[in-house]
């Protein structure tokens, strides 16, 4: 069963920025292209909150966006998937090097296009919100709409302001899980939505819709924005990938 937007008007989320399409799309909630599984977890909205709720990622969908403004968000949807491809790969040079004697490895190093996977990020934030409970961002009126500002950031029209934007969360000798997954926590602040915890293929960021600095996990460091991860394998560098601004 698809997941049903409620009635809405204007219906497309993108509307506030003008040029929509009269014909509605059925908007994958989460890009269906970074799967191999047929099924994905979500867990903390409206509809899935007391426990992780799995669902078929074919069926998750809605008519959230018309055919233009789902068309112009595209290159999102590869941007993401490159993302998920270097986390892949890089999984798999911890599994081939792993087997190997530890040597001084040739450093391979690998780039993500920042901004565009942070754009990813607030577009499946929105989402997942959008005609929900909680008013998006600081600068929201009206229960489960996107301002036009974030929705100008969506579409690569603005910048978030200094501190809001894409966080990674940082730990030294941190293990990650790496698989096909992704899962999205929403943070409110009463019935304001003011971020999203993601883990995306075992990599936890955090996007922050606040003009400040955001510092709601004290276990780790929180890197903001340009980033470089660097790997090692038996106690020696082997890999780094880069979060390109």
């Amino acid at each position: 069963m698809a997941v049903q937007a409620h009635s809405v008007d204007p219906p497309c989320w993108a509307a506030a920025i003008g040029g929509c399409d009269e014909k509605m799309s059925r908007e994958h909630i989460v890009s269906h292209c970074l799967f191999n599984d047929n099924e994905i977890l979500v867990q903390g909205f409206p509809w899935c909150r007391d426990k992780p709720k799995a669902i078929g990622i074919a069926n998750l969908v809605a008519k959230i966006l018309c055919k233009k403004h789902n068309s112009d968000l595209s290159e999102l949807d590869s941007a993401a998937l490159g993302a998920f491809n270097v986390f892949r790969e890089a999984i798999r040079m911890n599994e081939v090097r792993g087997r190997l004697k530890p040597s001084h490895w040739t450093i391979k190093r690998f780039t993500i296009d920042g901004p565009r996977l942070e754009r990813w990020f607030l577009k499946t934030l929105i989402n997942l919100s959008f005609d929900g409970l909680w008013t998006i961002g600081p600068d929201s009126t009206k229960e489960g709409r996107p301002s036009k500002s974030l929705v100008e950031i969506a579409f690569g029209l603005r910048e978030f302001d200094k501190w809001a934007g894409l966080y990674i969360v940082g730990e030294a000798g941190e293990t990650i899980d790496s698989m096909d997954r992704v899962n999205c926590t929403p943070l409110t602040d009463g019935l304001r939505l003011v971020a999203g915890l993601f883990v995306f293929r075992g990599y936890r960021f955090y996007l922050n819709l606040l003009p400040e600095k955001f510092d709601k996990h004290y276990q780790a460091d929180l890197l903001y924005r340009e980033t470089t991860i660097n790997c090692s394998i038996g106690g020696r560098p082997s890999h780094a990938i880069k979060l390109r601004w």
